[in-house]
């Protein structure tokens, strides 16, 4: 025996490959051909090293280098041996790329649409020259347009600072870290992620200035910044006990409707804005932007209503208009069951905040009644620091 990549063959058995890939490329043979590798498949079914046998065979297979009748009858097995292996597919439908028979674009185009989507941009980019080659440049649009680019850009962006943020971690490989992350931040400006992981390696070094340079003031105004990246801004900065008037000017850009995408002053951003003036000391700020006039036109939104309650619950403030929020997401109707658990704890907390522990109480036990289980021991600790406190009020 012998290994073959880390696979066990027999001596006998990596002979034949090796002359089968010889053959394949001419290597001592007066002329290139496929026939040793064809005998090698035939001859060794549990071979495994068959399949990457076939993926060198493939190459005399493609259309136009022999009839077209061999070309399908040898794909089409192929096809059948390896129904999950996409490599085989993109093979056959990348030849067709450059051939001009009709049928083979035809099929080639089958075969493509018959792999499920790879992460790799010469899968989508040989899908859109077949659909581009058919005359179909929306199709191709679809698959290999400007969306796939903004994708592929914010992909790279992430793995880039993933890896930085790994190495800045470990406390080594600074340098090259450095590096990547301003290699993402000059490919996408305005993605938040890489400035602020380069922002809190600079203050970690002591570099405050350099921190504020890539993170600070004038990239949180600078056009195209969302509300997201603004509110994450503020919030990065107030953690830091830094910079702390730009954080709040951030807030203040982040309810601007120019700052508006779409998930902009969704719930989210809007109780996120809310918390960070709360930490400011602005709390009469986080009440105008996240108050009952905030709630009213949401009366009708169980989720909204729970969320605007278990935040003024927190805060012990705004606590008559938590409660009626808080009481009229019991009563509406959910998609999900699995919610009313969470409605009725949350109506819980807002008792417990405004004093009424007995129907704080009830309202715990009606959440592990409804929960169906789910969050089940959540609910349990909320309904025994419950019933310490009335016990130590007793």
């Amino acid at each position: 025996m012998t290994e073959y990549k880390k696979k066990p063959v027999s001596c006998t058995e990596m002979a034949e490959f090796k002359l089968g890939l010889s053959a394949c490329y001419g290597q001592g043979f007066p002329k290139r051909s496929g026939t040793l590798l064809e005998q090698f498949v035939e001859k060794y079914p549990a071979s495994p090293i068959r399949k990457e046998a076939y993926s060198y065979l493939v190459i005399h297979y493609y259309p136009g280098r022999t009839t077209k009748e061999a070309t399908n009858a040898f794909f089409n097995k192929l096809f059948a041996e390896y129904p999950d292996e996409p490599s085989f597919r993109l093979d056959y439908a990348s030849s067709a790329v450059y051939e001009e028979d009709k049928d083979f674009l035809d099929r080639a185009i089958e075969v493509i649409e018959e792999v499920e989507p790879i992460g790799t941009s010469y899968f989508v980019k040989t899908k859109a020259e077949l659909y581009a080659k058919k005359g179909d440049l929306s199709r191709a649009e679809g698959v290999f347009g400007s969306e796939y680019a903004d994708n592929f850009v914010a992909g790279t962006v992430s793995v880039l600072t993933d890896y930085a943020a790994f190495w800045i971690q470990q406390k080594t490989n600074l340098e090259d870290a450095e590096k990547k992350l301003l290699m993402a931040i000059h490919i996408d400006p305005l993605d938040s992620s890489a400035r602020q992981t380069l922002a809190g390696y600079y203050l970690n070094e002591s570099k405050t200035d350099r921190a504020l340079a890539v993170y600070g003031p004038e990239y949180v105004k600078t056009k195209g910044v969302g509300a997201y990246a603004q509110t994450g801004y503020a919030r990065f900065w107030i953690s830091k006990k830094q910079n702390m008037d730009s954080a709040a000017e951030a807030l203040e850009l982040s309810l601007n409707p120019e700052s508006k995408t779409d998930n902009t002053l969704d719930r989210y951003a809007v109780e996120q804005a809310a918390s960070l003036f709360h930490q400011l000391g602005k709390a009469d700020r986080a009440l105008e932007i996240y108050g009952p006039e905030y709630i009213q036109p949401r009366m009708n939104d169980p989720i909204a209503l729970s969320s605007y309650a278990r935040f003024w619950a927190t805060k012990k403030t705004n606590l008559d208009s938590a409660l009626a929020a808080s009481e009229k997401a019991v009563t509406l109707r959910e998609l999900s069951d699995l919610n009313r658990g969470y409605h009725w704890i949350t109506l819980a907390q807002v008792f417990q905040a405004l004093g009424r522990l007995e129907d704080a109480k009830k309202a715990a036990e009606t959440a592990i009644e409804k929960c169906g289980g789910f969050n089940e021991d959540y609910y349990k600790t909320q309904l025994k620091k419950i019933q310490d406190e009335i016990d130590k009020k007793k």
